[in-house]
């Protein structure tokens, strides 16, 4: 009976030292799913805002609308800096070949829009960590010009 009091005893902080040992792993996967996921979700509205943007471009509109599309449908998201939205065309029949000069001047019936957004993600689980935070990311969408 003696012995098994001893066992007992000498096992009795094992299981706090070994869940001091995992947790912090554990919290850490916890987070880093949910980065992921974060990021993932960024990605998707991104996406649709370059698709919006572009169909609005084919709709002519000009690019400062274009922009503005973009800007009002990622304002919400967190995590974002440095959205910057490039609005270009190509000419019809020429696949090829850009408009020259500025989008407005350039766009012609037939042609195709491009809206290009690049933007700063900035993670939350490596900057725990000390690791580099940020991920710069790019959409694109082109469509007709009607």
């Amino acid at each position: 009976m003696l012995a098994k009091w001893r066992s007992r005893k000498s096992q009795r902080g094992a299981a706090a030292l070994e869940f001091a040992l995992v947790a912090p792993i554990l919290i850490m996967l916890v987070f880093g799913v949910v980065d992921f996921g974060m990021m993932i979700n960024s990605q998707a509205v991104f996406a649709n805002a370059a698709r919006d943007a572009a169909r609005a471009g084919s709709f002519s509109a000009t690019e400062s609308e274009i922009v503005t599309v973009v800007n009002s449908e990622v304002s919400y998201l967190p995590n974002i800096t440095n959205v910057a939205t490039t609005v270009t065309c190509r000419l019809p029949g020429s696949p090829g070949a850009n408009c020259s000069g500025s989008y407005d001047a350039g766009k012609k019936p037939g042609g195709t829009v491009v809206v290009r957004i690049s933007y700063q993600h900035h993670w939350l689980t490596p900057a725990l960590l000390g690791l580099p935070s940020v991920s710069v990311v790019t959409k694109a969408s082109e469509m007709r010009i009607e």
